[in-house]
């Protein structure tokens, strides 16, 4: 950073030597962003703006002043005082109760009470035994989050407790909190960042960073390379966390039952915390408090966890961040204009460890948000998902990649079976079903040029397999149940709407099935003998240019057109007014 031409510190000390005449001691601490090493760094710059707001907000002082604050400098005043105001509402904490169904080991409870609770209609009475814990209060958070139940804030308080202080050391900081309210860290912060100053010659004073500040930090890396960093620079790791959100990522376990449909059991698997690294400060600062201001607080059941927190992807936490800092921002204004990337992070505690599961750092893109905003705006099927997801992240055709998940998960998840398929989870085939019809309505819209394209002959491809399928099946069905579909259907509003007899239904299901699984079990000239000897078995009366499109993906790219074929399949097995259904409606429009 530079003021006509001079070079100037990244901090001075006012008045530091001559400390006994001065009425306060002073450090004037110059940040730009290009010159701080990391996104967590760059974070916690825009979190110490924000922590600055919200004490502003509460009428709390004296404050750090902020004198300067450009697109990426800042400038930040802070004396004892001042710094020890800040460290002490960061750090606050209190007791609270709570009741837990379990003793906890070697701790006796404060008391134990007898409630009444209710399993499968039955009232019946359970122990429950009391305890005292600390909890960090977050009241800086409380300025913006719009939390009638806390949901947010004990989310981060439950991340902060097994991710960032996962061991009980580090968690003192906080206890001395309840006893003094006052903390000992602004005694440590403030001389380091003195000590700091006075190293000459660019030889800046460097200390370790702890795990419980930066996400990932070691003693020593594989190289034996230690984690250090200058005191300036460690100050900001405080503060990355305020300006972040936190996801919980769930996986799902299938159990199969003899008398009715499976039963889903979702789990959850840590947290995806999502770090930006923001290019325009003063934008950013003003963007995520109206981000933080809008959060929806709906709870995700019977839990205390946000229903919005809740995602199937560890990728879904950085578009959600981008999202919603996106949501409000006009053409005009970017998103990139205030943020350059956020990174998430997917962390979980396994025992007395934090294990990092997956790193990924996503960076603002207009057709990637526009996409996503499409998917996000009702609830889908986590398998489905989990193959459209990361093909509007890589910007690659939709289905790619959908070859694994077709081969690895039960049947019954994949294609819609009456009695088999869970009801507790968003329909796959039901997903499928929309996302070849979108394509269909979006052919209609295409240009003679954009037809001609590479994703335009895709397209083509995939609503010719799905027409192609849907007439097999359709076909097979009604021979196998003698049922005529023209016979079931009505005009309603000038649109056709069949109704869907039960042996049809039936039907549908086992010839389904039975594709769905011979294409599964084939590879290479065995699925295109399979394709032409099955699916081609029935007249389809294809235009000349549609058949040599099909004709020649068999011969060239089968793989394509296996995937293409399993996911029309699931997406024609899909009956609306089946127990799965979760609209119960009772027809189909033509």
């Amino acid at each position: 950073m530079t003021e006509k031409g001079r070079q100037l510190p990244l901090f001075d000390v006012q008045g530091w030597e001559n400390s006994k005449t001065m009425k306060e001691e002073k450090l004037t601490l110059r940040y730009n962003l290009f010159d701080l090493p990391t996104a967590q760094h760059k974070a916690g710059l825009a979190g110490l703006l924000v922590m600055i707001e919200s004490l502003k907000r509460r009428g709390a002082g004296p404050l750090p002043e902020v004198s300067e604050l450009g697109a990426t400098e800042a400038t930040i005043t802070v004396t004892r005082q001042s710094l020890q105001v800040l460290l002490d509402d960061l750090f606050a904490a209190e007791v609270v109760e709570v009741l837990v169904k379990n003793k906890w080991q070697n701790k006796k409870p404060k008391e134990i009470k007898e409630i009444e609770v209710e399993e499968k209609g039955k009232k019946k009475k359970e122990k429950r035994f009391l305890y005292d814990i600390i909890q960090p209060k977050g009241l800086f958070l409380k300025t913006f989050f719009p939390d009638s139940n806390d949901g947010w804030i004990q989310l981060w308080r439950n991340m902060l407790w097994n991710i960032l202080r996962a061991q009980p050391a580090t968690r003192k900081i906080y206890e001395e909190m309840v006893d003094s309210q006052h903390s000992s860290v602004s005694s440590k912060i403030f001389p380091a960042l003195t000590k700091e100053n006075q190293k000459k010659g660019g030889n800046y004073f460097k200390e370790s960073i702890a795990g419980s500040v930066f996400v990932g930090a070691q003693e020593k890396n594989a190289e034996l390379v230690s984690f250090v960093g200058r005191p300036s620079h460690n100050f900001l790791l405080h503060f990355w966390h305020i300006v972040s959100f936190i996801f919980i990522p769930r996986t799902f376990i299938f159990k199969r039952a003899k008398d009715s449909s499976g039963k889903i059991t979702w789990n959850d698997q840590g947290f995806t915390l999502v770090i930006p690294e923001p290019s325009d400060l003063p934008w950013f600062k003003e963007d995520i408090i109206e981000a933080m201001q809008r959060l929806n607080t709906e709870l995700a059941g019977k839990s205390n966890k946000p229903r919005q927190a809740m995602i199937d992807l560890s990728e879904e936490g950085g578009l959600e961040y981008l999202y919603h800092l996106a949501k409000y921002r006009t053409q005009q204004q970017g998103i990139d204009e205030c943020i350059s990337c956020v990174e998430a992070y997917h962390v979980q505690r396994v025992d007395k460890n934090v294990r990092m599961l997956a790193a990924n750092r996503l960076i603002p893109d207009q057709y990637v948000l526009d996409h996503y905003e499409r998917i996000r705006s009702r609830r889908m099927n986590p398998i489905f998902k989990s193959i459209v997801l990361p093909n509007i992240l890589n910007q690659t055709p939709w289905y790619l990649g959908s070859m694994n998940k077709l081969a690895s998960f039960p049947v019954e998840l994949l294609v819609q079976a009456q009695g088999r398929t869970p009801a507790n989870m968003p329909c796959f085939s039901r997903d499928a079903r929309k996302k070849f019809t979108d394509i269909q309505h979006e052919l209609k819209d295409m240009e003679e040029a954009e037809m001609k394209t590479e994703e335009g002959r895709d397209a083509l491809l995939a609503s010719r397999l799905y027409n192609m399928i849907r007439q097999y099946i359709r076909f097979k069905a009604e021979k196998k149940s003698g049922v005529e579909l023209k016979n079931h259907k009505k005009e309603i509003d000038g649109k056709v709407i069949y109704e869907y007899p039960g042996n049809y239904r039936e039907a549908v299901e086992k010839v389904s099935m039975d594709a769905f699984l011979a294409m599964r079990g084939r590879r290479d000239q065995d699925f295109v003998e399979y394709f032409t000897g099955a699916i081609c078995s029935i007249p389809h009366f294809l235009p000349q240019e549609e058949y040599h499109l099909v004709a020649g993906a068999l011969l060239d790219d089968w793989e394509k057109v296996k995937s293409l074929s399993m996911l029309a399949i699931s997406a024609a097995s899909y009956l609306p007014g089946a127990v799965t259904d979760e609209n119960n409606n009772n027809g189909e429009k033509s």
